[in-house]
């Protein structure tokens, strides 16, 4: 082979490689969609024989973060950008549509705090968990904090035409209703006090939320 040859079989090679680097990374997010997508219709239709599966994989805190609620977290301002400027926001008898940066940069700082707020949820659940006679596990609290906030997670969808945001209530109460299931079988909660605790959560999840955007506002 000369060495014109050589050089092009060159390019030819990196060109196959990254064809097959993009069809492998391709591949691996179709598989990570698709495992959402199970885990969320079996938290729906089998909660409790989901649970239970979800307590026995072997993960780790990061894993859940990165993996499952971050593609997740993404949902809302993804959308909530789209509904900005195809629906605007209405003003008086104009309608606004923000600049593209600001709207990006707000859509990030908004996906950085839910995924921070997710995290911090599991702290507190693991906190206070002898409270309820459960037991603590960092890693199953965070597994509660990360798979009950599914229906929070899809509802994101409702941003991208925002007289739907009210829909968003039904997300939190299937959300409560999804901890009130996970946390006898993942931290070994009395079932008389599943309720109680999931309850204590929500509050203290809500209250945390309501000062995390707040703070957030002031930099986006």
């Amino acid at each position: 082979m000369s060495a014109d040859d050589q050089n092009d079989e060159t390019p030819r090679a990196a060109h196959r490689f990254n064809v097959e680097e993009a069809r492998a990374k391709a591949q691996q997010a179709l598989r990570k969609s698709e495992f959402i997508l199970s885990r969320a219709f079996g938290l729906f239709k089998e909660p409790k024989q989901e649970w239970a599966q979800i307590r026995d994989e072997i993960t780790t805190i990061p894993n859940i973060l990165i993996g499952y609620v971050a593609p997740l977290a993404a949902i809302a301002p993804v959308c909530d950008i789209i509904g900005r400027y195809v629906f605007g926001t209405r003003i008086g008898e104009s309608v606004v549509r923000p600049p593209v940066a600001d709207a990006l940069i707000s859509g990030v700082v908004t996906w950085i705090v839910v995924v921070g707020l997710v995290a911090l949820l599991g702290y507190l659940i693991n906190a206070i968990a002898p409270q309820f006679d459960a037991d603590k596990d960092d890693l199953a609290a965070q597994k509660v904090a990360a798979y009950s906030l599914t229906p929070a997670f899809l509802s994101g969808v409702f941003s991208l035409w925002p007289p739907l945001w009210w829909l968003s209530l039904f997300a939190l109460a299937a959300m409560v209703f999804l901890m009130f299931r996970g946390l006898p079988i993942l931290m070994r909660a009395p079932e008389d006090r599943a309720m109680s605790y999931a309850a204590s959560v929500t509050v203290t999840g809500m209250v945390a939320a309501i000062i995390l955007f707040s703070l957030a506002s002031c930099v986006s």
